[in-house]
């Protein structure tokens, strides 16, 4: 019993603390802590909003790139503006911004700002210490919420921290802060479930310290460095990484092509009243660069289905796989104000392990961005009349060379066993 009082005396304190600590931080940097606020110029109305905070006195603001898509894509059409804790409205200056993190530096005028920046802490925390979420949930003002430092998230491409507390929608770009009030990370994405993700310290210090400023007119040729930096560093990862191999049906396929790619698998065996076998492995990174509301790139998927019957006929059988193949989608989000339409190309080949397959290869370009593309490859094996193989792979925003080096080491990773 006096074990059991102790515990509970000591869990009360460690909660009365992180309460005050919550007070503390919000009333000591609550005149560094901002409202972003994407404003329609045909209505004058607020069309999204998000978090932000002031990291120098001469009014340097951190937040979200996501916050600001519009202005980025749409500076014609929308206008950026802050709200403080005090209700006061500016305007504010986009001066850099990093799409592949989702951040951005902004600037409101230094005669504006009133009290202390938060201030970049020197590293991370330790793993479960305390940090704080700081943000405007649904428009309903600045809040404190307490959680947990989980690390990095492990076997991610696009480096993120766990955090354990509510993120909500309106408090992305806030600040993630130590118990010193040191910013650590920021707010970006939420799984639910008291499970959140922030951008770690070290892709905010980059963004803050490069202090380059971009001009409207250069917004997309700076998205497309960043494009291509990124996809050239994901697919030489990829193909540079030992594919792991297992067997499917009478297919020999990979199992793994990548730690940051996670896979899965499946069968409906235990289905009743089907006609015909599926037996399937399939992977995706999960995770996307968000460049606007219709447009999402940096995906990767790969599918591979062992399909077989014994009830349909070889034309039914055939003509399934033909409907397999024309419902095939891309894993990315664009709509044609972004792409183009798809070009295809459809041929019968024989791979370096004489596995034959009919397949179509299909990509289509960013209108905004010089020799990036969506790649969709589909195809299905003709060496047995009883079973085949469907593979099947999606890349988003890749350039015509990364685009021809994954389809060569993908055709050529299967075999028959």
């Amino acid at each position: 019993m006096p074990r059991i009082i102790l515990l509970l005396t000591l869990l009360i304190s460690q909660q009365v603390f992180s309460q005050q600590t919550a007070q503390n931080l919000f009333s000591q940097y609550r005149n560094s802590l901002y409202q972003i606020q994407m404003i329609d110029k045909e209505s004058g109305n607020k069309s999204s909003i998000g978090s932000g905070f002031r990291v120098s006195d001469s009014g340097d603001i951190i937040s979200n790139y996501h916050v600001i898509s519009d202005f980025v894509y749409f500076p014609d059409k929308f206008r950026m503006q802050y709200m403080d804790a005090s209700g006061n409205t500016g305007s504010l200056k986009l001066k850099n911004f990093d799409v592949i993190n989702d951040l951005s530096l902004l600037q409101i005028d230094p005669e504006q700002t009133s009290g202390l920046p938060f201030n970049l802490a020197e590293s991370l925390p330790l793993q479960g210490s305390n940090i704080y979420s700081l943000g405007n949930p649904h428009d309903l003002g600045m809040i404190v919420v307490p959680g947990t430092y989980n690390g990095l998230k492990k076997n991610s491409f696009y480096q993120r921290i766990h955090f354990t507390g509510s993120i909500n929608p309106g408090m992305s770009g806030g600040p993630a802060v130590n118990g010193l009030g040191q910013i650590v990370g920021v707010n970006v994405a939420t799984a639910g479930n008291q499970i959140g993700f922030l951008i770690p310290l070290p892709k905010v210090k980059a963004l803050f310290e490069s202090q380059q400023q971009i001009k409207v007119e250069d917004y997309k040729t700076h998205i497309q460095q960043q494009l291509q930096a990124n996809q050239n560093k994901m697919i030489s990862e990829i193909l540079s990484s030992p594919w792991t191999y297992s067997q499917l049906g009478k297919a020999r396929v990979p199992e793994k092509i990548s730690d940051f790619i996670s896979c899965w698998g499946g069968s409906n065996a235990s289905e009743k009243d089907v006609k015909f076998l599926s037996v399937s492995n399939r992977c995706r990174i999960g995770e996307a660069v968000f460049l606007n509301a219709r447009l999402q790139t940096g995906e990767i998927e790969i599918e591979f289905e062992w399909l077989t019957s014994e009830e349909l006929n070889t034309f039914q059988f055939h003509n399934f796989l033909s409907q397999k193949i024309a419902f095939t989608r891309p894993g990315n989000l664009a709509g044609k104000n972004d792409v183009t339409n798809y070009r295809c190309q459809q041929d019968i080949v024989s791979n370096q392990q004489e596995l034959t397959q009919k397949s179509i290869l299909c990509a289509r370009a960013y209108k905004d961005f010089n020799d990036l593309y969506d790649v969709l490859f589909i195809s299905a094996s003709n060496d047995y009349a009883d079973g085949s193989l469907i593979s099947h792979f999606t890349l988003a925003g890749v350039s015509a060379d990364s685009m021809k080096q994954f389809s060569k080491q993908f055709m050529d990773s299967m075999s028959w066993q």
